[in-house]
């Protein structure tokens, strides 16, 4: 899967250090601008390869709150590209901190989206929930319910809240099909846990 978007970060920034929340704050409406003013539900990729560092005061007034912005307004969802391993650990331990998670990738050659997984942690419930979503695609709560029965018992709104959980962080998508909102991973493959 290619990216909608690929913002390269050093090019927009204009140095390889990002850091400091104010300095973060600033760049927020850089990238806003760069963003489509419509719903669309896109994806977009954050190329942070020729960038040295984020620091997590950076990422947190930055691109979490671009995250957010995105998610909020409709327009897509984030995921970060080709970091090195010092950047891919101050995202790591921001995201333990907050008990949020972010998608990490590589882009390929082609602009292909390779090894996507997850930085930080959710919970085990929401864990239950991504894998059966990849498993199945698309679906609804009622059917996770149906199709992955537990014990004790949950309802169907539990698997809601979870679902929705997952989508408030960026991880999967939301649509409304007549009175039911569908949930999906913003694309296959996603790795979490190693």
């Amino acid at each position: 899967m290619k990216p909608d978007i690929v913002l390269d970060i050093k090019e927009l920034y204009g140095q390889p250090i990002l850091a400091g929340a104010g300095n973060g704050k600033e760049f927020l409406s850089t990238l806003i601008g760069k963003l489509p003013n419509e719903r669309r539900n896109i994806l977009v990729a954050l190329d942070l390869r020729r960038v040295d560092i984020v620091t997590a005061s950076f990422f947190r007034t930055a691109f979490r709150a671009l995250r957010d912005y995105a998610r909020s307004m409709g327009i897509g969802s984030l995921v970060f590209m080709n970091s090195n391993i010092t950047t891919k650990e101050e995202i790591e331990l921001y995201a333990d901190s907050t008990n949020d998670v972010f998608i990490l990738a590589t882009l390929d050659k082609q602009g292909e989206i390779e090894t996507p997984r997850l930085a930080g942690r959710i919970d085990d419930k929401q864990t239950r929930a991504l894998q059966a979503l990849m498993e199945y695609g698309e679906a609804h709560a009622a059917e996770l319910c149906l199709k992955m029965p537990e014990v004790p018992p949950v309802s169907p709104s539990a698997w809601n809240n979870r679902l929705t959980a997952l989508a408030a962080k960026g991880i999967v998508v939301e649509r409304t099909e007549g009175r039911l909102k569908k949930y999906r991973p913003i694309f296959g493959g996603i790795r979490y846990g190693t």
